[in-house]
């Protein structure tokens, strides 16, 4: 050893182990976080339910008018006679072709005026860029919000760190992975239907929609999808199954999902409160680990316990400096007796153990008996 190291063992001599040991210490801890999180949100299933057997009665029921079609043909086409013919005959007079002695009217040409029933209005169209929209939508959300929430947590840590205590080379490594996942229990569920029960009747609903007549005859027309604002026409303000409908429109247009995702990945080296923690830990067993070889048992416990309460008494109050002796007591015993129940419970599950084997020993000798006294 030269003059260097004497000097050193010198000054060390004249600190305790483990302000020696902290003086000394070189560490690092690295951590590996991996952290994914989703949480799902149903409100919009909630709505789609509330608001399809509206959307029904509509269909049911559609919106229909009256479309007149004029048309000037000759008299042996037209179909009726009627009075807006009669009344456009006495107003194109160059169309009566002959006026009998009996004063009858015989005309060359008539006005034929075809009545007929179309879906297309406003309204129907309406229903119709709706239903378009609802079904894109489903599919969707339903493809977003599939699987179940869930949590994962992954931390892998590893410490390592040297210190020299009068001539002493100390080392550690430790490597410590930290996994943990948690499914929720699927939260769509409502009404004793689970979630998938409750997509499946939506879907089914919404592809009978595009089965009705409506749907087929405005599909067929070709006709222009409505856009937004939606015009406040007499009966989208005033017929309820309308209003409903509205509600979704308005409800999908400025849909924002609720849905929580979380995702951190980061590589970093910890100089915080989390190293500290390991650095004690270090110096725990450090400490332990000089008591128990020391020459006396009794006295080795009670250092190891002594050295132990006045660093777990230091860290305390490192991190709370305000911390009240009472509060130190009523921690302590709390703890003791946790643990003391926990010994218990677990020396009887042993001892139960221990019995149901040798009962079984037991039984099996006894067995063995009466079958050699048969035999003899």
């Amino acid at each position: 050893m030269d003059n260097q190291e004497e000097v050193v063992l010198e000054e060390d001599e004249k600190l305790d182990d483990d302000e020696v040991f902290l003086n000394n210490l070189n560490s690092t801890l690295f951590v590996k976080k991996d952290y994914d999180m989703k949480d799902f949100d149903y409100e919009w299933l909630d709505i789609l339910e509330d608001v399809l057997p509206y959307i029904d009665n509509i269909l049911r029921n559609p919106k229909r008018f009256i479309i007149n079609e004029e048309e000037i043909v000759k008299v042996e086409l037209a179909r009726k006679v009627t009075v807006e013919s009669v009344i456009h005959l006495t107003q194109h007079t160059n169309l009566i072709q002959k006026v009998e002695d009996n004063g009858d009217v015989k005309p060359s040409k008539i006005l034929n005026i075809n009545k007929e029933e179309s879906m297309d209005t406003y309204e129907n169209r309406f229903i119709f860029t709706l239903l378009n929209n609802l079904r894109m939508f489903f599919e969707q959300r339903v493809e977003a919000t599939s699987g179940s929430s869930y949590c994962m947590d992954k931390n892998i840590m590893k410490y390592e760190a040297n210190t020299k205590v009068f001539g002493e080379n100390l080392k550690i490594s430790i490597d410590m992975s930290d996994v943990s996942k948690s499914i929720k229990e699927h939260s769509g569920s409502k009404n004793g239907f689970s979630f998938a029960e409750r997509i499946k009747k939506a879907k089914q609903q919404i592809d009978g929609f595009f089965g009705t007549e409506l749907m087929q005859t405005l599909t067929r027309l070709h006709v222009a999808p409505v856009r937004s604002p939606i015009k406040k026409t007499n009966v989208i303000l005033k017929n309820p199954n309308f209003r409903k409908a509205e509600e979704l429109w308005n409800y999908i247009q400025s849909f924002q999902s609720k849905d929580k995702k979380e995702k951190e990945k980061r590589d970093y080296f910890d100089k915080g409160v989390l190293k500290n923690e390991y650095d004690q830990a270090f110096l725990m067993a450090f400490i332990a680990n000089k008591n128990f070889i020391s020459s006396s048992q009794s006295t080795n416990e009670t250092n190891i316990i002594q050295q132990m309460i006045v660093r777990l008494i230091d860290n305390l109050l490192e991190t709370d400096p305000l911390l009240t002796e009472d509060r130190v007591k009523d921690v302590f015993l709390k703890q003791i007796e946790m643990i003391k129940e926990k010994n218990i419970k677990r020396r009887k599950s042993i001892i139960n153990i221990l019995d149901n084997r040798l009962d079984r020993e037991v039984k099996s000798i006894d067995d063995l008996l009466d079958m050699f006294k048969v035999e003899a």
